[in-house]
């Protein structure tokens, strides 16, 4: 009896198919570069015992500042309303703080308005030494 020989059918060698896809999940890890979205920078105060109370704070003691879609800045007092740039926005803020240190300066941008207004606002803001900030958007 003869034995028949069997034919080779080819096929794809799959010993070290296992070694290149770890080689090529190293290779992308290691050179792929993630994105770290970084916010504001703020301290927020701790909160307080008296959570519960809501504080009405006076006309007198709260200074809007406002930032419309195209950018423009008002500032909005109890008494006036002006439109300033952004040096001029630290100026005036320096001078409202200065005089009663216990105001509170709201901050409000148009949904329209770009984050980097709000952000350079907020910096002149912290730069003119307001403590009492107040962030929202409208």
């Amino acid at each position: 009896m003869l034995k028949r020989k069997r034919k080779n059918l080819g096929g794809i060698p799959t010993a070290s198919m296992s070694d290149v896809a770890f080689l090529l999940l190293i290779f992308f890890l290691s050179t792929t570069k993630f994105d770290i979205k970084k916010g504001l920078g703020l301290v927020l105060p701790p909160p307080s015992e008296q959570a519960d109370k809501k504080v009405k704070l006076k006309d007198e003691n709260i200074t809007k500042v406002w930032i419309d879609a195209e950018g423009a800045i008002t500032i909005i007092t109890k008494d006036t309303e002006e439109t300033v740039s952004l040096p001029e926005l630290e100026k005036r803020i320096y001078q409202i703080t200065t005089e009663n240190p216990d105001m509170v300066v709201s901050l409000k941008t148009d949904r329209k308005s770009k984050y980097k207004n709000m952000v350079r606002a907020l910096d002149r803001l912290q730069a003119a030494g307001a403590e009492k900030i107040s962030l929202s958007t409208n």
